[in-house]
């Protein structure tokens, strides 16, 4: 064996250690900080239809809390989470659904904290592919019953579910509209979004934001009316980002961020807690604040 052959087995190996180490160091980063790494981001959104005193209005939009990751000795993240999210004084709250990992007793003692979160406008949520009990095997009047209970929690804790339907804001005479529809996925996530009932008694004129939990939908259905705004959440960012690309890239279109088409804007929140267990590696758990300014 001559020196040339042990110096590119030498170096093969090392380069091998190198990178068992980089991805361990991933791991622990993403599992014991990473997870805990509260981000804001904050995206200015122009519109010409704009009702005038809605010109600088604030949403905060975060999603896919998925409340089991923080059980078992991590529920002090979620207060952290819910004095951020107060701490950024919007006018408005949105959450764009899974609240649990697998059943609604994850909610069980979370109700103190999760009330705290106020917005003079009011919190809105809807419902994601892991709020329907599927993933604990519930199926019928079970599946029902246990929907039901999360749906008792969310409005215990002063949310207003938005199930297929819409809220008008109002400042004076003008208004926008906040809608919500449940679940509406590729297979097998459940299809139970109606959006023509969420608009129903709307008027193409009038300015609104619509909640979507899967992004799909936006290409699918709500490019083709006057929606103005969606918010979604769904992906995680595959709860793995590094240098502004994601596994989750091979899957979704939209994944990440505000997307633009004409006068129609997406934004898909990466979420908070995750199904797969606490771990987040450059899609750091986040808030979004969407400000709604007018083109004058």
């Amino acid at each position: 064996m001559d020196i040339r052959t042990n110096i590119r087995k030498h170096g093969l190996r090392v380069g091998c250690m190198a990178i068992v180490m980089l991805l361990v160091l991933i791991v622990l980063t993403g599992i014991f900080w990473g997870s805990s790494h509260f981000i804001v981001r904050h995206h200015v959104v122009f519109y010409d239809n704009l009702p005038e005193k809605f010109d600088g209005y604030k949403i905060l939009h975060f999603s896919d809390l998925h409340i089991g990751t923080f059980r078992g000795g991590r529920e002090g993240d979620v207060e952290t989470l819910v004095k951020l999210i107060n701490e950024q004084n919007c006018d408005a709250v949105v959450f764009t659904g899974d609240m649990v990992n697998r059943e609604s007793c994850e909610l069980a003692g979370m109700r103190d904290v999760l009330s705290q979160i106020k917005a003079p406008d009011g919190v809105y949520s809807i419902l994601g592919n892991h709020d329907y009990g599927t993933y604990a095997g519930y199926e019928g009047k079970e599946q029902e019953a246990d929907v039901e209970k999360l749906l008792l929690y969310q409005r215990g804790f002063g949310w207003t579910p938005l199930l297929n339907d819409h809220v008008k804001i109002y400042r004076g005479k003008q208004s926008i509209s906040i809608a919500g529809i449940e679940n509406y996925g590729m297979p097998p996530f459940p299809q139970k979004g109606d959006l023509s009932a969420a608009l129903k008694g709307l008027k193409k004129s009038d300015f609104i934001v619509l909640l979507s939990h899967d992004p799909d939908f936006w290409r699918m259905n709500v490019l083709k009316t006057s929606v103005q705004l969606t918010l979604s959440g769904h992906t995680h960012a595959a709860q793995f980002k590094i240098w502004g690309w994601s596994p989750v890239s091979w899957k979704y279109n939209e994944w990440s961020g505000l997307y633009v088409d004409g006068n129609h804007v997406l934004n898909v929140s990466e979420g908070i807690g995750g199904y797969i267990g606490p771990f987040r590696y450059g899609a750091w758990p986040e808030v979004s604040i969407i400000e709604l300014r007018r083109i004058k």
